[in-house]
Formats: C-alpha cells, structure tokens, sequence
C-alpha cells in the first residue's frame, strides 16, 4: 500500500506535496539575493544616493511614507479596474459579433486595428484637451490598452471550437442557448483568460502613461512629481508600489480562471 501510495504522489502531471510552498520559497530568495547584492554594489562602488538609491533605502521609504503611497496606489488601481472592466465587457461580446457577422469582421475590425496603432502617448493629450486632466482620460486610455489582446485573443476562443460539437448538440434537441452556454462558452474561456492577463498587464502600462500625461492623483503621478524634485528614493518606491499592483491584479486574474475553470485546474 505505501508503494503504491507513493507511485501515485509522483506521477508526473500531479503535484508533489509541498511544491506550492516552493514555487513561493524559490522567487522570495531570488528578490532578496537580487537586492542584497544591489546594496554591496552600491556601498561598495559608493554610488550616490540621488543617482541610484540602496534598498534600504527606498524600501525604507514605503515604510515612511506609507500613507502617500498607498494612496496613489489606491488611486492607480481603481484606474486600472473601471478601465480593464469596461475593455473586458465591450471586447468579449464584440469579439462574439465578430466572429458570428462576417461582415463586421470585413468592415470594422480594420478600424479597431487602426485605432489600436495610434501611439497612446499621441492621444493621451487629445484626452486630455477633451476631458481634462481627470481619471476619465486615465480610464480611456487604461480601456484602449487593454482592449484589443482581450479582443483578438476571445475572436481565437470563439473561432476554436470543433462544429462537429454543434451537429452533436442539435441531434440531441439542445437550443442555440444552450449550446453557446455549455459548449462555446466552456471552450473559448481559456482564451478568454489567455487575453485577459496579457491585457491586464497592458492596462497597468497604460495606467502608468496615463497618470504620466493626463492626471494629478496615482502612482504615476508621484512619480513623475518625485523626479522633478530629484527625489530618487520615492521614485523607486513607486516602482515597487507598482510592481505590487501589478502583481496583485495578476493573482486576481489567476484566482479568476482557477474558479471560473474548475475543469482547468492542474
């Protein structure tokens, strides 16, 4: 039986006991060996602190500063949520129209390419002149980044699915509702999520230039404030502050496709 028990905990494909405290173990000690060596190398070259600040130092920093920070953070991610939530719900059902009218596919998806070419960095003032500097043109163009990989990526998923499945499902009396709930909606979820998570990536860059050109609140914001004063170490806690956002959206879309695709998980 303990053989037995234990051919089964390796076979390849399943988990071994404790491997997800080691996929969390392995990248915290590649962060503080990655630091640890930045602060030799600073104290040792004697780089000044006003070009490139110790950890320590900027780590510090959020410590101190914890209040400012997390405030623009807060700001930054509401951005990036009411943008991303509005590129998701507009790019799924049009990536649907698409695919089911091909004469949208002949006329407007060009035009959607177009619009996706033009530099955000160009329009961003063009909201700017039509909104003002306010979270909507910060919204706008989050939406406009993320859009378009959501939208190509769903157009694969809807495009995926075998149409044998469809003569299956008519033979044995099921609706068209029925058939786009249990059959095309389960099949083209992974890219769905597959565009879902390079877009999410795609918003907090947006979010960023947005907050660059078009805002006076966020992480972008303070960032671009902290160097007009040469203030290196609040600079690159906004960089970690962001690279923490950015890391908390992912897992929510990572916990997102875990609940939504039980069939899915490994």
């Amino acid at each position: 039986m303990t053989t037995a028990a234990t051919a089964v905990s390796d076979t390849p494909g399943r988990p071994f006991k404790g491997e997800w405290i080691w996929s969390l173990v392995f990248p915290v000690l590649s962060v503080i060996v990655f630091l640890g060596t930045w602060e030799i190398l600073i104290r040792v070259l004697e780089v000044p602190a006003w070009l490139v600040p110790k950890p320590s130092d900027f780590l510090s920093r959020l410590s101190t500063d914890f209040t400012t920070i997390a405030g623009h953070a807060w700001v930054t991610s509401k951005t990036i949520a009411f943008g991303f939530a509005i590129g998701v719900l507009i790019a799924v059902p049009l990536a649907l129209a698409i695919v089911s009218v091909r004469s949208l596919e002949r006329g407007l998806f060009p035009v959607i390419i177009f619009l996706n070419i033009m530099p955000k960095t160009v329009v961003g003032p063009i909201f700017v002149v039509w909104f003002g500097i306010g979270p909507l043109a910060s919204v706008i163009i989050v939406f406009l980044m993320c859009f378009f990989p959501v939208l190509v990526d769903s157009m694969s998923g809807f495009r995926a699915v075998d149409p044998r499945l469809y003569h299956i499902t008519r033979s044995m009396g099921a609706s068209q509702l029925q058939t786009f709930r249990y059959i095309r909606i389960p099949a083209s979820m992974r890219y769905i999520f597959a565009g879902m998570k390079i877009g999410i990536v795609k918003a907090i860059e947006g979010v960023i230039i947005a907050e660059f050109i078009a805002s006076s609140a966020g992480l972008g914001f303070m960032i671009m404030r902290a160097s007009s004063f040469m203030d290196t170490t609040l600079m690159f806690s906004g960089l970690i502050a962001t690279a923490s956002v950015a890391l908390v959206f992912n897992g929510l879309m990572v916990a997102a496709e875990r609940l939504l695709m039980p069939w899915a998980r490994q």
